[in-house]
C-alpha cells in the first residue's frame, strides 16, 4: 500500500477532522452560499443535467446542486470516510471509488466538477484526467476546477498543506492543458473571500487592497505577467 493508500484511508480524521469539522448540514449550508456565488454563473439551465463532482469529499457541493434541484447530481470520491459523512448527512448518489476508472466509463455529462483534486496528482495522471474529463462530457459541456495559483506568493500554504499534494498551477499552464486536452475554451478566474456574513465581508474588502498591491509587486517584477494573485484558481473548461 503506498503512503497516499494510507492517507486517504483515514483523511478525515488524519487531515479534515482537526483543521475543520468533517462537515454538518450547517456547514454544508454555508458553503453553499458561497458556492453559489462561485460556480452559480457555471451551471446548467436544465435541472435534469447530469453533473458529477469528482472527488467530492463529503458531499457538499453534491447536496448544494441538489438542494437547487439538480436532481441528476451525484459524486464520488477515493475516501471511504468522507463517502461515510456524506452517507450519514443524507447526501444521496456519492459512492466511493476510483475517478479514472469512473470517467474511462462510457457515460456524458452536462457537466464535471474537480475542486481541489488536480494538485493531488503528479503531471501525468493530472493530464490524462483532464483528457479523459474532455472525452466524457457532452458538446458544449464544462468542466469546472479549482487547483492552487502559482503565481499567488501564498500558494505554498494550499500546495503544501496537504501532505498528499504535488502540483500547482497558473493561469498559463492550467489553459495549456486543458487546450492540449481539447477544449475549445478555457476561462481563469481568481477566487477571492466570498462575503457571506459579517467576518468574510471585511476579510473581502480588505481584501482588495492587498489584491492590488500583490498585483503591482507581481507586474513590477514580471511586465507583462498575470494578474490572478489569489490562492486558488477557478477553472471553466468548455468542450
Amino acid at each position: 500500500m503506498s503512503y497516499k493508500d494510507e492517507l486517504y484511508e483515514a483523511y478525515v480524521n488524519t487531515h479534515i477532522r482537526h483543521r475543520k469539522k468533517a462537515g454538518d448540514i450547517g456547514d454544508f449550508s454555508r458553503r453553499a452560499r458561497a458556492y453559489q456565488r462561485i460556480f452559480g454563473n457555471f451551471l446548467p439551465n436544465d435541472k435534469s443535467a447530469r453533473i458529477v463532482d469528482l472527488g467530492c469529499g463529503p458531499g457538499s457541493i453534491v447536496w448544494w446542486l441538489q438542494q437547487r434541484g439538480y436532481d441528476n447530481a451525484s459524486g464520488i470520491d477515493i475516501s471511504q470516510e468522507q463517502v461515510d459523512v456524506a452517507h450519514g448527512l443524507g447526501v444521496r448518489s456519492v459512492v466511493q471509488g476510483d475517478i479514472f476508472e469512473f470517467l474511462r466509463m462510457e457515460e456524458e455529462y452536462d457537466m464535471l466538477f474537480a475542486r481541489d483534486v488536480l494538485e493531488h496528482m503528479d503531471k501525468e495522471s493530472a493530464y490524462q484526467f483532464v483528457k479523459l474529463s474532455q472525452t466524457r462530457l457532452k458538446p458544449g459541456g464544462r468542466l469546472i476546477l479549482q487547483v492552487p495559483n502559482a503565481e499567488s506568493p501564498f500558494f505554498g500554504r494550499i500546495r503544501y498543506g496537504d501532505f498528499t499534494h504535488e502540483l500547482a498551477f497558473t493561469p498559463s499552464s492550467v489553459s495549456q492543458i486543458g487546450y492540449a486536452a481539447g477544449f475549445r475554451e478555457i476561462l481563469v478566474f481568481p477566487v477571492r473571500p466570498i462575503p457571506i456574513g459579517v467576518r468574510s465581508s471585511i476579510r473581502r474588502f480588505f481584501w482588495f487592497f492587498v489584491e492590488a498591491a500583490l498585483k503591482w509587486l507581481v507586474r513590477l517584477e514580471s511586465p507583462g505577467a498575470g494578474s490572478v494573485v489569489t490562492t486558488n484558481l477557478l477553472v471553466v473548461a468548455v468542450k
